[in-house]
C-alpha cells in the first residue's frame, strides 16, 4: 500500500467517532476482563483485555459454519477466560448506515448475551480490519495468506483496544 493511502486511512480511522452502539444485559460501565469479538460468517476473531482495561491481546480465531456454532464457541472462550463482559464489533458502512452484516452482528450479540448472561456491547468497527492488516504488515507478516489467518483476531484486538481507550 502506498504511503499516502496509509496516511489517509489512518486519518479516517482517527476521525471516526468510535462509540458504543447498543447494549445487551446492562453493559454500561463493564468492569473486569473483557472479550472483544470480530464476528464473521466463516471466522470469528477474538481478543481479551486485562481486568484493568490497559491492553487487549488477540486470541486464536474460531472457525465456524453457523451462528449457533459461533455463539457456543465464543461463550466457551468467555467462560474459560473468566470475562465479565463482551464487546462485539458492529460493521457499519463508511457513512454510518447499517449493512446486512450489521444485522447479523446484532443478532449474534443479542443471542450471545442470552446464552452467557454477560453484558454485551456493540461497538463501531469501521476500518478495524484495514488497521489490523496494516499492523500485521508492520509486524513483518508479509504474506497475504499468513495475514488472512491472523487478521480477524487482530481486528478483534483493535476493536477491544479502541473500546477500552474510549472508555477511560
Amino acid at each position: 500500500m502506498q504511503k499516502h493511502t496509509q496516511r489517509f486511512l489512518k486519518k479516517i480511522v482517527k476521525d471516526i467517532a468510535f462509540t458504543p452502539i447498543k447494549c445487551y444485559n446492562d453493559a454500561v460501565g463493564m468492569e473486569g476482563r473483557l472479550l472483544g469479538v470480530d464476528f464473521g460468517l466463516k471466522r470469528v476473531g477474538l481478543a481479551v483485555c486485562d481486568s484493568g482495561h490497559i491492553v487487549a491481546t488477540p486470541l486464536p480465531v474460531c472457525y465456524t459454519k453457523s451462528m449457533r456454532i459461533s455463539i457456543d464457541s465464543v461463550a466457551r472462550v468467555a467462560k474459560d477466560k473468566e470475562v465479565n463482559g463482551v464487546v462485539v464489533g458492529l460493521p457499519l458502512n463508511m457513512d454510518g448506515s447499517e449493512s446486512v452484516q450489521s444485522g447479523r452482528a446484532k443478532a449474534f450479540a443479542r443471542n450471545l448475551g442470552k446464552v452467557t448472561g454477560l453484558p454485551v456491547e456493540l461497538f463501531d468497527e469501521r476500518l478495524t480490519t484495514v488497521e489490523a492488516d496494516e499492523l500485521l504488515k508492520e509486524a513483518g507478516v508479509s504474506k497475504a495468506a499468513e495475514r488472512a489467518k491472523l487478521v480477524d483476531s487482530m481486528a478483534a484486538k483493535v476493536i477491544l483496544q479502541c473500546y477500552i481507550d474510549n472508555n477511560k
